[in-house]
């Protein structure tokens, strides 16, 4: 893998910072679920859409540049320097999205696809269930079909971006006779249609980004099946590996973040305090050397394998030493931010380390990721499944 960027990425670079920065909002962004935030949070991304920043890494027949892994990298990375916002569609844009563009009609490609871009449909992911988290295939929401429709009927949790959403892809079990992992159905539905109830979940840290979403005999046309019926796991690893790699750019976030800790230590640290954030360092950097292996990877079409697990793993695992080194370190400083607007009151730092905390859990939790990379990379024997 050669590391020196060429003359095409370095000036790709320059122009993507150069946007960023002059177009990067003033304001301070309030979080997505209040009014105000999401009117702030819609206004940035109609600049990146008009820019034609709103998902560089689309094919061009879909609306994007088409731009190559690489670039998508430098793209993510230089975002990342900004610390600019959280994608409020970024469930459409980096799951549903590619999902569809990989297993859809072109109708449905042509139906949902440009609301997906401008943003006038905002997207979530319906997977977890109360039962059915790190064993997704244990879900129990069922999908029965009646003439043109499927009616479904369940409980979806944990669903992210679920209070602003207008649309869920969701799995579903349309064969309720068949294999644990078979008979499983992904479908899109409009989160507006009778019968779904969307209900806020507020976390520790303030925040209501979640959802828990109530399917009662809510029918959707049969059309909006992803994929053949009875097919939707296969279709659902399409966003699950995504999900999975789509840590591209945190590395920047996690170098600023140890270089911010240091900068507030002050001018005279102590030597125990430089070792531990040195050591977080080179565990960051790490990080981002493997990401540019995995860019180097997907740009050659070869077969990731695990990887991507293997990078979810080591991010949980980094972002949580961080952040808890941060506040090891500064003690009573790292608290002595202004806290957030009344919807989530915590200081910003506590905020982040409960965030960095949960990263063990969400897009597969490390026990998941570790199943995988043993199958997958060691070729160790499954773990028996029902």
């Amino acid at each position: 893998m050669d590391l020196m960027f060429s003359d095409d990425l370095v000036a790709f670079r320059a122009e993507v910072r150069a946007w960023l920065e002059s177009n990067r909002p003033k304001w301070r962004f309030q979080p997505y679920y209040t009014e105000d935030g999401l009117a702030q949070h819609l206004e940035w991304e109609a600049r990146l859409f008009a820019a034609g920043y709103s998902a560089p890494g689309w094919p061009k027949e879909f609306g994007g540049l088409g731009l190559d892994h690489w670039h998508q990298l430098i793209y993510d990375e230089e975002y990342a320097r900004l610390n600019l916002p959280e994608r409020v569609n970024k469930m459409g844009l980096l799951h549903g999205g590619p999902t569809v563009m990989a297993h859809g009609t072109p109708e449905q490609q042509e139906a949902w696809l440009p609301g997906i871009l401008n943003n006038s449909d905002i997207w979530c992911q319906g997977f977890s269930e109360p039962d059915a988290g790190s064993d997704l295939a244990g879900l129990r929401t069922t999908g029965r079909i009646e003439g043109d429709q499927l009616v479904l009927n369940g409980q979806k949790t944990w669903t992210s971006f679920g209070v602003i959403a207008t649309k869920m892809f969701a799995l579903v079990r349309t064969d309720r006779e068949a294999p644990k992992h078979r008979g499983i159905s992904f479908v899109i539905l409009d989160l507006d249609t009778e019968g779904v109830e969307v209900r806020p979940l507020r976390q520790l840290h303030g925040h209501a980004g979640f959802a828990e979403v109530f399917l009662t005999e809510a029918a959707v046309p049969l059309a909006n099946v992803v994929g053949p019926l009875n097919e939707g796991w296969r279709i659902a690893q399409t966003s699950l590996k995504l999900e999975r790699g789509m840590g591209r750019g945190t590395h920047t976030k996690m170098l600023r973040t140890v270089d911010e800790i240091a900068r507030r230590l002050g001018a005279d640290p102590d030597t125990g305090s430089l070792e531990r954030l040195g050591s977080h360092r080179a565990w960051a950097f790490a990080y981002e050397q493997a990401t540019y292996e995995l860019t180097d990877i997907l740009s050659r079409g070869r077969d990731e394998g695990a990887l991507p697990s293997v990078l979810k793993l080591r991010l949980s695992e980094i972002l949580t030493g961080i952040r808890e080194e941060e506040r090891n370190l500064l003690g009573e400083r790292a608290e002595q931010i202004p806290a957030g607007p009344p919807e989530a009151p915590l200081p910003p730092t506590q905020r982040e380390y409960w965030h960095a905390r949960a990263g063990e859990i969400y897009a597969g939790t490390t026990e998941i990721q570790k199943n995988i990379i043993s199958e997958t990379a060691l070729g160790l024997p499954r773990e028996p499944r029902p």
